[in-house]
């Protein structure tokens, strides 16, 4: 009868090289299929559903060295007719193994899109979500979802973060972001030529309800804006009531393009600033 108290020992396996060999081979393959062939849609599709959103691809293949690569992605709203907030021909994702050491089962995700990188890692945080996240250099006027809203602009995003959602609780949502755009231009399509507004770096908190605008700056354009304040989130975003200060500064040329715009400003762009109150769908300045 074989001594099974030897098999533990670091002697047995020292001398049994070759079984050694087989078992490490047979353990790496186990979990390599296993990871391989895990449902990675369906789990991101479960993890990002308590934001709201869902998750489809039309196809999944091996991925090295672990994980898999999801075809055609398309992260979406669980609402009739919504627009995808987020398309991509290839995803790469793969199980957040730290999380599953800390028994909060989750996901790595990162995908090229819009000429950049995105990143991101989720897991469920009770009934929610928690994720942090970061982005490369995206091209911003290769955003549908924006272009579909009549929103033109043009820039490469960088931007890094973390968000934790309940949607049980929404006012213990919370999370924080940091944007720095480069070459930033907007405009309306087709109500006016877009403004070069140079480079943008703004920091954002979101906490019990409120989006808290640390400071937003643009520079190098030709219309420089400094601000800070907040807004109060509703279920209808056209509600979010605005407490916002800025100065806007604009140069020679800007002064001429917009001197039809600018007549409505209660006082001309200075160092005097602006308070934007109101709502997103209705808003007032003073």
């Amino acid at each position: 009868m074989p001594d099974f108290r030897a098999l533990p020992t670091f002697d047995y396996w020292r001398t049994h090289r070759l079984e050694s060999g087989y078992l490490a081979t047979g353990v790496i393959l186990f979990f390599f299929f296993l990871f391989a062939n895990f449902p990675y849609a369906g789990a991101f599709s479960a993890v990002l559903a308590p934001m709201g959103l869902r998750v489809s691809s039309a196809g999944q293949s091996i991925a090295l060295p672990i994980g898999a690569k999801l075809s055609q992605v398309r992260i979406v709203p669980d609402s009739p007719g919504a627009r995808a907030i987020f398309e991509s021909q290839s995803v790469h994702v793969a199980p957040a193994l730290l999380s599953i050491l800390l028994l909060r089962p989750g996901v790595r995700a990162s995908a090229d899109a819009y000429q950049g990188t995105i990143r991101i890692s989720a897991h469920r945080s009770g009934a929610g979500t928690a994720l942090d996240f970061s982005a490369d250099k995206l091209n911003l006027a290769g955003y549908q979802a924006l272009r579909a809203l009549g929103v033109a602009l043009g820039g490469e995003l960088d931007a890094t973060g973390s968000l934790s959602v309940m949607p049980d609780n929404p006012g213990s949502d919370s999370g924080t972001a940091h944007l720095l755009v480069t070459g930033l231009t907007g405009g309306l399509k087709g109500a006016m030529p877009a403004l070069n507004l140079g480079n943008l770096d703004a920091t954002l908190n979101l906490s019990q309800g409120v989006l808290q605008i640390v400071s937003l700056k643009t520079s190098g354009g030709d219309v420089t804006i400094n601000g800070s304040g907040r807004i109060k989130l509703a279920p209808d975003w056209s509600d979010s009531a605005l407490a916002l200060r800025f100065t806007l500064l604009t140069s020679p040329q800007a002064r001429m393009r917009l001197a039809f715009l600018l007549n409505f400003l209660p006082h001309p762009p200075g160092t005097s600033p602006y308070s934007l109150g109101g709502t997103i769908g209705a808003p007032t300045i003073s």
